[in-house]
């Protein structure tokens, strides 16, 4: 996004142009110097945002300290030059905004080939369904802050001169003490957890949810397609359609930092980010890979109702080549599920196929089948399943993992423990996340199991 550009989209003579360009200069932002990448046009638009915000109250603040007679034919002239100065910038900002719809459409063609819809909850608003590389701060709302989240957190502790920081935590403030993190800070820490997640970076798409309960219509059986006679009637094939419904459960985490580091460590508000990050997205892989789903947990792939199975016999049975994975490919292709992207095992499991050979010792070529599909390994895949005598099963979750998905609702709460440890000289912050797991399409899955050590 360049000045000519915007000229061309809103037609502003050169003085408005110039005039646009010198007032943005005043507040240290460079009219040519955003960058053409949807983070550069947000972190644009936020600081345009605060120019037309200033602009707004300097206007307010003419009318309120000049009233009656005190109001000048030079105050008048310097009002309306003021007043297209801000309609010029607001113009801006809506440039920015249909730079990002491009941007959208164009996303949107790059990951599927064609643009496609989001999708739509009960009352028509659009839901954005987001792949591993879209941004959640972007989609519930993700402007630049003058701040991070480490930053809040710290600041909830030792308090701060920053008066936006300031003005966060005070509204932010709920009635029991804690503090409901704005959703600009929400989306980073979820960003943050989501690239530390396996199952996003094999695929999983995540939803940012709006109610305690959202459901999402799935296709649980194909219509069936009929030969028909000149003038003879067409077979019914309806399509049987069911509900998934994603209902947020709470995920609760406590993070403890001594008081000495919260004060001295240089790097503590990077710190804390990856702390409350790193430990959700260790906890959602596990749900979301092999969780019970009772109350209060998702139910995760392996115990899906309708995912494939593939069994390595009645007390199971060590891999010694790719044939068992191989079958978990037929039970797929035989289902016309999606082509497999990807396959979460535990290390263990990873270490015996990189260890596959051949009776002389040379390494086993990995089939062309399996090419395509990229192995994860995960320590949240659980090493003591059982599997008839055997109690050190582990397993291999083969699939497509769009078909997984993470709803999540657009808040997150901390609340702060000042006494709880304090005998350790300790502060503790306790944050809480509403989310669920969900999977679209069963079928789209196979789970090799009752895989014991070699």
């Amino acid at each position: 996004m360049n000045a000519s550009d915007l000229r061309r989209w809103r037609t502003l003579s050169d003085e408005q142009h110039l005039n646009v360009q010198a007032e943005l200069a005043k507040h240290g932002i460079d009219l040519n110097g955003c960058g053409n990448s949807r983070s550069d046009i947000l972190d644009f638009r936020s600081d345009v945002r605060r120019v037309v915000n200033a602009k707004t109250n300097e206007l307010k603040s003419m009318l309120d300290d000049n009233p009656g007679a005190k109001w000048t034919p030079a105050l008048q002239a310097k009002y309306d030059k003021s007043s297209e100065l801000l309609s010029s910038l607001a113009a801006l900002v809506d440039y920015t905004e249909l730079q990002l719809k491009v941007l959208d459409v164009a996303d949107s063609v790059s990951r599927s080939g064609t643009a496609s819809a989001d999708w739509q909850s009960r009352d028509g608003n659009a839901i954005k369904v987001l792949a591993p590389k879209d941004s959640f701060r972007a989609a519930v709302g993700g402007e630049r802050p003058r701040f991070g989240f480490g930053e809040y957190v710290k600041a909830m502790v030792s308090g701060t001169k920053n008066t936006d920081i300031r003005a966060a935590l005070s509204e932010g403030t709920d009635s029991t003490g804690g503090f409901t993190v704005p959703r600009y800070l929400l989306g980073e820490i979820i960003d943050a957890m989501r690239a530390r997640t396996v199952c996003v970076q094999a695929g999983a798409r995540t939803i940012p949810l709006d109610g305690h309960q959202n459901t999402i219509v799935r296709v649980a059986a194909d219509p069936v397609a009929g030969w028909r006679l000149e003038n003879g009637a067409i077979a019914e094939g309806n399509p049987t359609f069911e509900g998934l419904v994603l209902a947020p459960k709470s995920l609760a985490v406590l993070v403890k930092v001594s008081r000495e580091l919260l004060e001295d460590s240089m790097n503590i508000t990077e710190a804390l980010t990856l702390a409350f990050a790193g430990t959700m997205a260790a906890e959602v892989d596990r749900v979301a890979l092999v969780g019970s789903g009772s109350a209060p947990e998702p139910r995760g792939v392996f115990n899906t109702s309708g995912i494939n199975t593939v069994n390595m016999g009645a007390n199971g049975a060590a891999l010694t080549g790719y044939g068992k994975i191989l079958d978990a490919l037929y039970e797929l292709e035989i289902d016309n599920a999606p082509a497999p992207g990807a396959m979460v095992m535990h290390p263990r499991t990873r270490r015996t196929i990189n260890g596959f050979a051949d009776s002389t010792g040379q390494p086993l070529q990995i089939p062309p089948a399996l090419s395509q599909v990229t192995p994860y390994a995960s320590t949240n895949i659980p090493v003591d399943q059982t599997q008839g005598t055997a109690t050190n099963a582990s397993c291999i979750i083969v699939g497509d993992y769009t078909q997984l998905l993470l709803g999540v609702r657009s808040e997150l709460r901390i609340e702060l423990l000042r006494e709880t440890f304090a005998a350790n000289h300790q502060y503790a912050f306790i944050a809480h996340l509403r989310m669920d797991v969900g999977v679209a399409q069963p079928e789209a899955f196979c789970a090799v199991q009752g895989i014991i050590p070699a």
